[in-house]
């Protein structure tokens, strides 16, 4: 007898739904009230008066119209001087490209510019300025302050969503039995 037999086997599958954790965390609420200190202060001013008549007329100094001048002329000189000192420098370092470097010589230049200074030493004013001084007064007061902090925290929101695991059937089994002959003998 020839007969052909065929088999298909069942298949199982698994699905897996993976599970979610989300968590947050909200602020904590604060609430803070300050009072801020405070400090008072009451004052009289004092006076201070100085007479300094006799020291100026004992020192030479001249009225303030001809001070002034001479001030000035003075000043006007000094910066000519030194305008026309950085300008030299200036022009130097610009040729420095062509290998001349004229930065020790002007360190030395700055260094011991103090030499032109005229030094006089004299012994005046020969009497004291007289000094007066009257009043004055404070008077400080200090309120303190306060902080208020008021905390709530909250508490995390936890989001949870569990995972699954599916198992099913993806193929049945089958038995399949078929008669591949050419004679059946069906007496018995």
């Amino acid at each position: 007898m020839d007969l052909r037999i065929t088999t298909t086997s069942a298949l199982l599958d698994i699905r897996r739904i993976p599970g979610k954790l989300e968590i947050q965390q909200p602020k904590a609420d604060m609430e803070l009230n300050i009072e801020h200190p405070r400090l008072e202060m009451q004052t009289e001013h004092g006076q201070v008066v100085i007479d300094q008549r006799q020291c100026f007329a004992e020192a030479g100094l001249k009225d303030i119209f001809q001070l002034t001048t001479e001030n000035r002329d003075f000043a006007q000189q000094k910066l000519m001087q030194s305008l026309e000192r950085i300008v030299r420098q200036g022009n130097e370092m610009s040729s420095i490209h062509s290998g001349y470097d004229p930065i020790p010589s002007q360190a030395e230049e700055n260094a011991y510019a103090w030499d032109d200074v005229e030094v006089n030493i004299g012994l005046i004013p020969m009497s004291r300025p007289k000094i007066d001084f009257t009043g004055g007064t404070v008077d400080i007061t200090i309120r303190e302050g306060r902080i208020n902090l008021e905390v709530k925290v909250n508490k995390p929101i936890i989001d949870f969503i569990p995972g699954k695991i599916e198992h099913y059937l993806k193929q049945k089994n089958s038995i399949n039995v078929e008669y591949v002959g050419n004679k059946l003998n069906v007496t018995g």
